[in-house]
């Protein structure tokens, strides 16, 4: 059995075939410069930094985070985030304790001792007078502990 095309089919036949083969080579390229020249995916987006104590007795929203930085501790008239009398341990905590800001020159958090009387401490360890803060850190003011988040990472001494 022999297949046989009519004279006058066989030119759309070919014109079609031809179209077939250009859409596929078409295709074929934009699909190549989409993978090679589409713009990056966004980067996630990154929460908002607060502090919290584990107990969720403490949580301090951390949106208004700048170069000046908010000072932490007991006094209700010269700190930002009052660390409330009725905590435990929060007499351990100096009136004006640290002070958590925002530092452009390495785009980190930092944590600041005010000279407080009990320090303070990055993950159970005395911390120098100034560190960078990762994601997940505990820190602790005198015996108050307080989680950093952020959904950031890198961190290390600055003195």
């Amino acid at each position: 059995m022999e297949l046989a095309l009519e004279p006058a089919i066989l030119p759309a036949v070919i014109v079609a075939l031809t179209l077939l083969v250009v859409g596929i080579v078409i295709l074929g390229l934009v699909i190549f410069w989409h993978r090679r020249y589409a713009a990056p995916a966004p980067p996630p987006t990154t929460c908002i930094p607060y502090l919290k104590s584990p107990d969720d007795a403490i949580y301090f929203r951390l949106d208004k985070l700048g170069q000046d930085g908010l000072v932490i501790g007991r006094s209700k008239n010269d700190a930002d985030l009052v660390i409330d009398d009725a905590i435990p341990y929060a007499d351990t905590v100096s009136e004006r304790h640290a002070r958590i800001y925002y530092d452009p020159t390495c785009g980190h958090t930092v944590i600041e001792d005010l000279e407080s009387t009990h320090g303070i401490f990055i993950n159970g360890r005395r911390a120098p007078r100034k560190n960078l803060l990762r994601d997940g850190w505990t820190i602790g003011l005198g015996t108050v502990a307080l989680v950093y988040r952020d959904g950031e990472s890198d961190t290390g001494p600055l003195d």
